[in-house]
């Protein structure tokens, strides 16, 4: 098992990565990778705790695009970190300049901001392929819109690569590995092979853990609105990299 997408005290998650990657071992996920919002800061702790927990992580980023819809592109197996505010299709050239792998994370939700639209996203594959995209996520969406982004993928998976599921877990222990990817292998490198060849499938409900408490998921919307915007606009956040 793999969940490929999750956060840490370096963005808006509640958890040290150390403590991220300890849950994931306890949740027998193999591969776990660490993508903060515009940031690398929380990968080398991570990838020390990987070492210690006998879990692979892989570097990742979770990239902002240019506003104003703000379209969220994961970027995995990343050499280094990628700026935000460029194009959808600039950030995953720059994710690959960077050795990465580009995946769309949580399509389709109702929202202009954040998440791409089926409108935009035909747009952009008529353009540009990506690496893949979450079929399966953990964010507020409706039945009506997966199963549009199911009918969406049959039609256009050689456009989309390899169909992914993720917990994007802000809060450790409390909701990571609620969604994961099935992949042959156990490592890091099988996981990018296993992406490359589009052998992977979501899998929802692998686990069920009990939720964090509401005041926990208060402070977690308070740092993601509040302290996370105004790490970005001082500049702490978001300018690394390419």
């Amino acid at each position: 098992m793999a969940d490929p997408h999750a956060h840490t005290l370096a963005s808006d998650g509640m958890v040290a990565s150390r403590e991220l990657v300890r849950a994931a071992a306890a949740a027998g996920v193999s591969v776990l990778a660490v993508t903060d919002h515009d940031t690398f800061a929380g990968v080398g702790a991570a990838l020390e705790a990987g070492e210690e927990f006998g879990v692979a992580v892989v570097a990742g980023e979770e990239v902002t695009t240019e506003p104003r819809a703000n379209v969220h592109v994961l970027g995995l197996f990343l050499e280094g970190p990628v700026r935000m505010g460029m194009s959808v299709a600039d950030t995953i050239s720059a994710i690959h300049d960077r050795g990465g792998l580009a995946v769309l994370a949580h399509p389709f939700m109702p929202t202009y901001f954040a998440s791409i639209t089926p409108g935009a996203l035909s747009r952009l594959i008529s353009r540009v392929p990506v690496d893949g995209i979450e079929l399966r996520h953990t964010a507020l969406t409706w039945a009506s819109r997966v199963r549009q982004l199911d009918a969406f993928y049959e039609l256009h998976s050689d456009r989309l690569g390899a169909a992914l599921g993720s917990s994007d877990s802000h809060f450790g222990a409390s909701d990571l590995a609620r969604t994961v990817t099935v992949f042959p292998g156990r490592t890091a490198l099988d996981l990018r092979r296993a992406m490359e060849a589009r052998q992977t499938r979501p899998l929802e409900g692998y686990r069920r853990p009990a939720a964090p408490a509401l005041g926990t998921r208060l402070q977690q919307q308070a740092r993601s609105m509040g302290w996370l915007t105004w790490q970005r606009w001082r500049g702490n956040i978001g300018r690394e990299g390419a």
